[in-house]
């Protein structure tokens, strides 16, 4: 697992040795909210978080460092 940034009540990681070959980033929220986001789409893949307006800050962070999340969920996972 690489914690790639935190910011606030958020955090965003790449985790390794995972069996799926879409490259994503978990978002982690201080209160236990969690989601997966495809790293290339930004489409939500799984979890819940609300209002879903506090992904806002964290989308625009992978969208403006997907080359570097990319290149890093591919050093975890190959």
């Amino acid at each position: 697992m690489t914690k790639m940034h935190a910011q606030d009540d958020w955090r965003i990681r790449i985790n390794g040795g995972e069996a799926h070959p879409l490259p994503h980033a978990h978002v982690e929220f201080r209160d236990g909210a969690r989601a997966s986001v495809a790293i290339e789409s930004l489409a939500l893949l799984s979890g819940a978080v609300r209002p879903l307006k506090r992904l806002a800050a964290p989308l625009a962070w992978i969208a403006a460092h997907k080359d570097e999340l990319v290149a890093e969920y591919w050093r975890l996972n190959r």
